[in-house]
């Protein structure tokens, strides 16, 4: 017959056996609750981890068919109008935006040169331009082939001109002294690597005939 003593014994041996099992059964269940948030805790952290900052040389962004869209570069390529490449004449940096034949249609780019300019472009090259020195002085400017209209302001002042082939047929306000312009400077400069044609051409672009033909007559 088991005795008083004996039996608590055994009571209690019971018991530490039962909260074991409790214990036991416990962690499982937690274990399970969160192996279901262990996915969503890793990315988490892995977003945490991710670096801010991307450094790359060129970017480009292409639709569904592969065309490239935008291009974002350091040193980006030179233009394709019609299928065709034209040179920029200059390096260029920035963003170029493309239609989706892959022609290139815009570009907010800074160029070697220090000026810095947002163009528009058709089928057959730029129709628009916005554009400002590296110091001083911008031009705004649109164009239907040799035709355009012209909003200036630089080194000679502030000026509105409209050029039908290539030639200003109206300026204002008047060139005073065409003579003292930067723009003449410029072209008497450029005497010695070019014809007086061509120099003439160059200046029936920005000014009139008469103070083209004032500042070339020395």
């Amino acid at each position: 017959m088991v005795n008083e003593k004996s039996y608590v014994k055994l009571l209690e041996r019971r018991n530490r056996l039962l909260l074991g099992s409790n214990v036991l059964l416990m962690v499982f269940v937690l274990a399970n609750a969160l192996s279901a948030r262990w996915p969503s805790i890793a990315i988490s952290a892995q977003e945490r981890e991710s670096p801010k900052n991307l450094t790359v040389s060129e970017l480009s962004i292409v639709d569904a068919k592969g065309t490239v869209r935008v291009r974002i570069g350091g040193q980006l390529p030179d233009a394709i109008v019609d299928g065709k490449v034209h040179p920029r004449g200059d390096s260029a940096s920035g963003v170029i935006l493309y239609d989706d034949t892959g022609e290139e249609r815009s570009g907010y780019l800074t160029f070697g040169s220090g000026n810095v300019g947002l163009t528009l472009d058709n089928h057959e090259g730029q129709t628009a331009e916005f554009l400002a020195g590296p110091k001083a002085g911008s031009v705004m400017r649109l164009h239907w082939r040799d035709d355009a209209v012209e909003l200036r302001t630089d080194e000679d002042g502030p000026s509105v001109h409209v050029l039908q082939g290539k030639r200003v047929v109206f300026h204002e306000p008047p060139v005073a002294h065409p003579e003292t312009t930067e723009l003449c400077k410029a072209l008497r400069e450029a005497r010695s690597r070019a014809t007086k044609e061509q120099l003439l051409d160059a200046c029936r672009s920005r000014t009139s005939e008469a103070a083209c033909e004032l500042c070339l007559a020395k």
